[in-house]
């Protein structure tokens, strides 16, 4: 066999699509690592704000807090930090974004601790409000988790105006009218759980109060809630069917944990939106899920899917991806690696072939092997085809990326099409140029050398 038809025969091999349906992490809502998401429909705009996760194994590290953005609940894009430039501290679990008099609250978990910050736009930047940590029994303890441990803050607005935050260990308290801190006493919710649990939300639909909450975690996360017809301070009914979602290796989905439960503007439905924790340690990534309600108010016990629930806007501005599914080669491609795990039924192998990031799925990557020191992707469209712009998802995103972009028409010749040299903190990185091209070849200069999707319109 010569050079050349070997090198062919590897190509071809890295090029091979396994079908999304073969594949085993579906279609999540977001193509980076995320987790503990909150998000916000305002204006028109979905704003999702999230743990950025995939930054090392367990909690000692977090990624650059970022917001994604959607009009359709399909397409998310960010750009930098929601922070200045020297921020450092470990961020996790954003709660629901609060318009308040013309500003915005958050309250997360900052370096252990809730904190409230406050911004004049929702893509901020965010600053500490007073310059303090202003909420009881805040706090993080390293695993095991103590029960002194608070976070995950979410924020509910009743009827009337008041203000109410639910955190872990099932507690709320009400805040003050500049929700500058807590106003009152802290109340423990009895779920009739006595184990930690974390990820609370509170809503109200139809005049019935719903607190929700998670049990266990890892692999085996679950959501339970109750309702009461009252007060956010009760009194609460357990339902009988208290469990809403469990994992079930059927649907694909493991450890449905920590996440959001969304009403859309000018709609009658809703929506869970969760982490989930079948990629192992905190490496997780995000799906959404239908609710439905039973007559009485109740919630049926929610049927999961890993496959998303595709657009809940139009979105006029897309137009077909001349990339998807096409030949992609590359300078190398990672080993298939399995998911570490605890549990016994999760048996999930992850492969990075260049395919990976045509086949219009945010749970595939590209990922060069270890040591590729000029790592390249490329596709073919089959035929020159017109040109007029390019998006690349790249694996890591908020720690930035710098690269080149060319065309070709014979895959020998090739001439600039985009990129940048300094690196940039963004998703997806647009080029916009009108050719008439076969082929885009992708040099990734700085930054992590994956791609989740390279689309070409």
């Amino acid at each position: 066999m010569t050079k050349a038809s070997l090198l062919s025969l590897i190509l071809l091999t890295n090029s091979v699509v396994a079908s999304n349906d073969a594949q085993p992490f579906g279609r999540p809502l977001i193509p980076d690592m995320l987790a503990d998401p909150s998000i916000t429909d305002l204006n028109g705009t979905f704003y999702c704000y999230a743990t950025t996760d995939g930054w090392g194994r367990g909690l000692a590290t977090s990624g650059t807090p970022v917001v994604w953005k959607s009009k359709d609940f399909l397409n998310w894009s960010f750009e930098g930090s929601t922070f200045a430039d020297n921020f450092n501290a470990k961020y996790w679990a954003p709660s629901t974004l609060l318009p308040y008099k013309g500003r915005y609250y958050s309250f997360p978990t900052l370096d252990g601790k809730i904190t409230a910050l406050v911004a004049d736009s929702p893509d901020g930047p965010f600053r500490t409000l007073d310059g303090k940590d202003i909420f009881p029994d805040s706090g993080w303890q390293p695993f095991p988790i103590e029960q002194k441990s608070s976070i995950d803050a979410e924020v509910f607005i009743d009827d009337d105006g008041q203000r109410y935050m639910v955190y872990s260990r099932r507690r709320i308290v009400k805040l003050k009218p500049d929700l500058s801190g807590p106003d009152g006493p802290v109340t423990t919710l009895q779920t009739g759980e006595t184990a930690y649990s974390e990820g609370p939300f509170l809503f109200k639909r139809n005049g019935i109060y719903y607190y929700l909450y998670t049990l266990g975690g890892g692999e085996n996360y679950a959501y339970a809630y109750m309702i009461s017809r009252v007060s956010p301070l009760g009194p609460w009914t357990i339902p009988p069917d208290k469990i809403i979602a469990k994992t079930d290796p059927a649907a694909g989905i493991f450890g449905p944990g920590h996440g959001c439960f969304l009403h859309p503007q000018g709609r009658n439905d809703w929506y869970f939106v969760h982490l989930e924790y079948g990629r192992g340690s905190t490496n997780r990534q995000i799906y959404a899920q239908k609710m439905a309600f039973n007559p009485d108010g109740t919630i049926q016990p929610i049927k999961l899917t890993n496959q998303g629930v595709g657009a809940l806007r139009p979105n006029v501005e897309k137009t077909p991806n001349l990339a998807l599914d096409r030949v992609a080669t590359a300078s190398s491609t990672k080993p298939d690696a399995k998911v570490p795990t605890r549990d016994t039924t999760l048996d999930r192998t992850e492969t990075f072939a260049p395919a990976m990031a045509t086949d219009d799925s945010n749970g595939t990557r590209w990922m060069a092997a270890d040591g590729d020191a000029a790592p390249w992707w490329q596709i073919d469209l089959g035929q020159p085809r017109y040109v007029t712009r390019t998006e690349a998802y790249f694996v890591k995103p908020a720690a930035g990326h710098a690269y080149k972009l060319e065309w070709s028409l014979d895959g020998k010749s090739w001439q600039p099409y985009g990129g940048h040299a300094d690196i940039i903190c963004r998703s997806p990185h647009y080029d916009v140029r009108a050719v008439r091209a076969r082929y885009l070849k992708l040099t990734i200069l700085q930054g992590m050398p994956g791609l989740w999707e390279f689309r070409v319109y």
